[in-house]
């Protein structure tokens, strides 16, 4: 009889996470597929691309992540609502970083590095100002104001206003404006950071020392700035702790 209770027992509790199993899959099921209604179908595709970016700038592949954020480009400018967002801002940030990596990389290569540094850096200013314009038209607004705004853009346009989810996107989209009106502060303080390791490699240090410390007044926990700043100083590096990345200060 023991045998036959055993598997008795057996067979019950293979029931049960079974059962939880197929719960937690359908609960899955649900969460992704209601935030992929509440996407604007406009830039899906756009979002759709961006999942290859990682994977490419991992590999150091220049070529591909400059193609990639070039159509990814497209998209955003094709949608007025986009045309001049914080996103816009993201992607030439992106493009700076390409450059700015290529002329770090290319040390025996000076005239290569000279012209990366300026295109790194025409793409930083480029970013830094739609960031700045985003801000100033959207950064202080509550998110009633936000909903005012994005109500009335989604729903006089032509590809939304029949979109039996258009009450989900907007809701998303104003969500993700509330984000942006947090992070745009730190995305301005990374392009000032970069803009001040151009300045340091092409050693104007005055400037240098401006932009870091710019980047700091944006975002004190900006761990990249502050230890650029000790390098322009010829202090060493400040190394952060795992924890402190495992758990990095409150963005708020």
């Amino acid at each position: 009889m023991k045998p036959i209770l055993k598997n008795k027992g057996t067979r019950i509790v293979t029931g049960i996470m079974l059962i939880l199993a197929a719960a937690g899959i359908a609960i899955a099921w649900l969460y992704y597929t209601n935030i992929n209604k509440s996407v604007d179908p406009r830039i899906k595709h756009a979002r759709l691309m961006y999942g290859r970016y990682n994977t490419y700038a991992a590999d150091n592949d220049h070529e591909k992540v400059l193609l990639l954020l070039d159509s990814i480009s497209e998209v955003y400018a094709s949608v007025p609502h986009y045309r001049n967002s914080y996103e816009m801002g993201v992607i030439q940030n992106n493009r700076a970083s390409v450059f700015l990596s290529m002329a770090l990389l290319g040390k025996d290569q000076e005239e290569f590095r000279h012209n990366f540094f300026a295109l790194a850096e025409l793409y930083l200013v480029e970013g830094i100002d739609y960031y700045t314009n985003w801000m100033r038209l959207f950064g202080s607004k509550t998110e009633q104001e936000l909903m005012l705004v994005v109500e009335k853009e989604f729903s006089l346009d032509e590809a939304l206003k029949n979109d039996r989810n258009l009450h989900a996107i907007i809701r998303n989209r104003v969500n993700e404006m509330r984000t942006a009106q947090i992070e745009t502060p730190r995305r301005l303080s990374v392009s000032y950071t970069n803009l001040g390791i151009i300045r340091r490699h092409q050693d104007q240090l005055e400037e240098a020392y401006d932009y870091y410390a710019k980047a700091l007044e944006l975002w004190e926990e900006n761990h990249a700035a502050k230890n650029n700043m000790k390098i322009l100083f010829g202090q060493p590096p400040e190394e952060q702790s795992f924890f402190r990345k495992l758990f990095p200060p409150d963005r708020n």
